[in-house]
């Protein structure tokens, strides 16, 4: 390597960059961790709604929608360009789950693993989303 054709110093930038760039996801390493903390999370709330088989027909279905809302509100945080607002919404729409679940009692007695599930989930995807990420490096 020489100065002159510039290898070089397109080496030293590249291992800077790298070094710089540790903790920092690509793009496409972004949307590989969203892909399977979702498939992850989804395995585990289905579980978890298989404890829920003692629950009434009604309850279970009013827990089933709820759920599905909240779910689609943490799949959106990893879709959408306005994240502030998705990330509020989620927040918002996790405390009327809370609260209807788990203080008011709207439904039967629900796992609260169930719970926890879903608020580890809608953190991670929030820290995920969150954090900062570089563009895919140029495939040569």
């Amino acid at each position: 390597m020489s100065l002159k054709d510039g290898k070089l110093v397109r080496g030293i930038r590249e291992v800077w960059t790298g070094v710089s760039g540790e903790g920092r996801l690509h793009e496409r390493e972004h949307r590989a961790s969203m892909d399977a903390l979702n498939l992850f999370f989804g395995a585990i709330v289905g579980v978890n709604f298989a404890n829920q088989s003692a629950m009434d027909v009604k309850d279970y279905a009013v827990l089933l929608f709820l759920t599905a809302c909240l779910i689609a509100l943490i799949l959106i945080i990893s879709n959408t360009s306005r994240r502030i607002w998705s990330a509020i919404q989620l927040i918002i729409i996790f405390g009327v789950y809370y609260l209807l679940t788990m203080v008011e009692k709207i439904v039967g007695e629900v796992d609260q693993k169930l719970v926890v599930t879903l608020a580890v989930w809608a953190g991670a995807a929030l820290l995920f989303e969150f954090t900062p990420r570089d563009p895919d490096p140029e495939e040569s």
